[in-house]
């Protein structure tokens, strides 16, 4: 009536703003599960309009001319309320995505709010700045770091269908990941259906499809639409990969998965008691899918050598008159990836069963010759004591260790080859490893404490100077301990990781890049200081060699590290 709204329009309006605020923080705040959008346009049009009407539309005589009367300030109104709902959203997008599916309705406003307020930069700066506080850090576990970039993929794939807010948020995501050692293990472990827990990062909903490479844009197809207006020089558009082939880009090569994969599954068929592979095989044809046949044909070999193994197994079980209760596992070297290497011998009747094995092998197929592996697997035997029975289910080392004790005493449940065996109830550790064979202080003090819990022995100090440690076997249980039948066994998880260690892809290629040493070394005595590009030219003249200078240049800081080469203004040198 005064005529002071022109005046005071921005304090009116900023009374507006604040309303529209408080209703947005008061009732959208962690609620994801439902969209909010619809119900503060309802909000707005009940209350707000009709406050709105009173200062801005007063002298209006119809409806029409008080909407184009409130039209300016309606719209900034509007404005404001996708602003606010946007920035709340921003400030909650880590946990909207660690809540993901349930906050699909929470992406699906957010996306809408993104087109009616340009906040794209503020959305991937919030969503970094939270990554590197809460997830890019050493106390995060690598599952579940792939877990929240997996979900990330997902999230803003619905957000923003180009990608290239993906593209600017996962960049830190995969150079942290790619210096992990062990991601590709997490990602291979989710490839064979190792995830036990139900939370593995492949969809079992996504169709199985080969591993998708980057394709060069086609500007002859009619379909094809240039890069937003936001997206940087490295962005790249093109349909989105599924989530495989997303995870395994991670790496320049899918070289490093397929070794990975060999090893994963090796310790897998190692592992199966029943003799049924129907898991693996089905795994073994998936990943064929993904990685291509040829990629997988050493997989294939190893699936084969269980089959056979049985199948051998079982002709030589069938030539012994008595029963034979050693089962081994069959394998060709050269197909398998590498195993931990041991210098364990097996004594008494544990050797004369490999050894009348052997024997039987060698008559059935002349053309082999067995390489026993003597620590790996388990042994299921029977202790028996004059007053119990101990059954225990163990590792080779626990079962050699106490195979030397008490001679007639301590027998195991299998018959023949009992001449080596020992008449004395002590030894010390020195004794037993010198007996056994070349086995760590640390390993043989472990595999002889599960006989200490078991109560079968029992660990003594003798008096003088240097208080040597024994174990005695207890032929009679001691006071305190249960008397009878006592089994002990691991459960099947425990058994399965405890089997077949074996080398993983990483210590695989350290492994054989020890190898090209000798050839660094000859060059750096020959020819004294050498960059390193022409290390890796001279090189390529190695048989084998396909390393790419990167590779050489950290296995190349690794031994300066140990103290073997120097460098100086990039000139390396023998360290002595």
């Amino acid at each position: 009536m005064l005529g002071l709204i022109e005046r005071y329009e921005t304090l009116i309006a900023s009374v507006g703003y604040e309303c529209i605020e408080a209703r947005v923080l008061g009732t959208c705040a962690a609620r994801w599960g439902a969209s909010v959008l619809g119900e503060l346009r309802a909000w707005m049009a009940d209350r707000v309009v009709l406050w709105m009407m009173l200062p801005f539309a007063r002298g209006a005589a119809s409806v029409d001319e008080a909407k184009v009367m409130m039209q300016g300030v309606g719209s900034r109104y509007d404005f404001h309320l996708h602003k606010t709902l946007c920035d709340l959203r921003t400030q909650e997008i880590f946990d909207i995505i660690v809540d993901f599916p349930d906050s699909n309705a929470a992406l699906l406003d957010l996306k809408e709010c993104l087109q009616r307020v340009d906040q794209r930069a503020e959305l991937v700066q919030a969503l970094r700045k939270f990554n590197k506080k809460r997830l890019l850090h050493p106390g995060a576990d690598t599952k579940d770091i792939l877990t929240q970039y997996v979900s990330t993929i997902k999230c803003l794939r619905i957000v923003d269908p180009p990608g290239v807010l993906l593209f600017k948020v996962a960049d830190p995501i995969r150079r942290y990941l790619r210096d992990r050692p062990d991601t590709i293990r997490c990602i291979v472990a989710s490839l064979v259906g190792d995830g036990e827990s139900g939370d593995s990062l492949v969809d079992e909903s996504e169709p199985i499809q080969p591993l998708q490479q980057p394709e060069a844009e086609n500007y002859a197809d009619p379909d094809w639409t240039p890069e937003p207006n936001d997206a940087g020089p490295d962005f790249r558009a093109g349909k989105a990969s599924d989530i495989v082939s997303t995870l395994v880009s991670i790496y320049d090569s899918k070289d490093l998965f397929v070794r990975e994969l060999q090893v994963l599954l090796a310790q897998r068929l190692l592992a199966v008691r029943d003799g049924n592979f129907d898991r693996e095989r089905r795994n073994i044809e998936i990943l064929k899918i993904r990685f291509g046949e040829a990629a997988l044909q050493v997989c294939e070999v190893m699936l084969r050598d269980m089959t056979d193994s049985r199948r051998i197994d079982a002709h030589v079980q069938s030539q012994t008159e008595d029963v034979n209760v050693m089962h081994p596992t069959i394998i060709s070297r050269h197909f398998w990836p590498a195993l931990e290497t041991s210098d364990i011998v097996m004594p008494g009747q544990f050797q004369a069963l490999q050894t009348l094995y052997a024997r039987q092998f060698s008559t059935f197929k002349p053309d082999k010759v067995l390489r026993w592996l003597p620590h790996l697997g388990r042994v299921s035997l029977a202790l028996e004591l004059d007053d119990r029975t101990v059954e225990a289910d163990v590792p080779p080392l626990e079962a050699a260790f106490i195979e030397l004790f008490g001679g007639a005493g301590a027998g195991g449940e299998e018959a023949g080859g009992g001449d080596a065996k020992t008449d004395t109830d002590t030894w010390t550790v020195d004794a037993l490893i010198a007996r056994v064979g070349s086995v760590s202080r640390s390993a043989a003090l472990k595999a002889l404490g599960t006989w200490v819990d078991l109560g079968v022995l029992k660990e003594e100090h003798r008096g003088g100077e240097d208080g040597e440690t024994v174990f005695r076997l207890l032929h009679v249980r001691e006071e305190g301990d249960e008397a009878g039948r006592v089994h002990v066994g691991k459960s099947a998880r425990e058994a399965e990781e405890e089997l077949a260690p074996m080398m993983s892809a990483q210590q695989q290629q350290a492994e054989q890049m020890r190898v090209y040493w000798k050839f660094i070394e000859g060059m750096l005595t020959n020819l004294g200081q050498l960059p390193l590009d022409r290390i890796q030219t001279m090189l390529k003249f190695a048989p084998g060699y396909d390393r790419s200078v990167e590779q050489l240049g950290a296995f190349m800081e690794a031994a300066r590290r140990e103290g073997l080469v120097a460098v100086r203004d990039g000139m390396w040198k023998l360290g002595r």
